[in-house]
C-alpha cells in the first residue's frame, strides 16, 4: 500500500519569519513529488479544533502515515535566529492541565505549532509518525520578506521536507524528541 504523507504548514500569513509554515505550503503546492508516497500539502493555519475535524474527515483507510508539520516557531534563547531543526515527535502528551489550556486556546483561535500538535494528539487524529520541522524566527512584524537567516533556513527546510515526503521511511533516521525538544539539523543526528 502506498504511504500517505501530509505536509502541513502552520502559522500566520504576513508576519515575516513567523509565516514559514503557510509560505512553505505555497512553495510546495503543485510540487512534482517523486518517490514512493502519495503527498498532500495543506495549510493547517486555522484553529486546532478545526484541524482535528479536518483530519477526522479522512476515512480510516485514507489516514496519513506520516505528518510533516512545519512552522517558524520561537524557542529562543535556546537557539539562534534561522536555526533549522527537525525531529520525530515522541507522541507524549502533557498533563491534563496543559491539555485543557491547549484546548481552551484552540477554541479561542490560537494558531501555534505546539498547540495544534497537542490538541490533535489528544484527540488521536495525528498520523502514526509526526515530524516537526521548525525554523527559529528573528522578525515578528507585519510584512512579507523573511529575515536573511530565515530565508537561508527556509530553502534548507524545503529540501529536507521534499526528501522526507518522497521517501517517508527516511523519517525514521530523525531523532525522537518531546515537542519543543529540537535538535539542529546537522548536529550529529538527522
Amino acid at each position: 500500500m502506498t504511504p500517505r504523507v501530509l505536509v502541513a504548514g502552520i502559522g500566520y500569513r504576513n508576519l515575516r519569519d513567523y509565516s514559514v509554515g503557510p509560505l512553505m505550503v505555497d512553495r510546495l503546492e503543485g510540487h512534482p513529488f517523486g518517490g514512493d508516497a502519495e503527498v498532500s500539502v495543506e495549510d493547517l493555519s486555522f484553529g486546532p479544533i478545526a484541524v482535528v475535524q479536518r483530519l477526522e474527515d479522512d476515512p480510516p483507510e485514507r489516514r496519513f502515515d506520516l505528518g510533516i508539520f512545519v512552522a517558524g516557531y520561537p524557542r529562543a534563547p535556546l537557539r539562534e535566529p534561522g536555526a533549522l531543526s527537525a525531529y520525530r515527535w515522541d507522541a507524549v502528551l502533557p498533563g491534563d492541565e496543559e491539555i485543557q489550556r491547549a484546548v481552551t486556546e484552540a477554541v479561542t483561535g490560537v494558531i501555534a505549532l505546539d498547540n495544534t500538535i497537542t490538541v490533535c494528539g489528544h484527540f488521536r487524529v495525528l498520523p502514526r509518525t509526526v515530524v516537526v520541522v521548525e525554523i527559529e524566527p528573528l522578525i515578528h512584524d507585519f510584512g512579507d520578506p523573511f529575515s536573511a537567516p530565515v530565508e537561508v533556513a527556509f530553502e534548507e527546510a524545503r529540501a529536507l521536507i521534499v526528501g522526507l515526503a518522497e521517501r517517508p521511511a527516511t523519517a525514521n533516521t530523525l531523532p525522537v524528541r518531546a515537542l519543543g525538544g529540537w535538535l539542529p539539523v546537522g548536529a550529529g543526528e538527522r
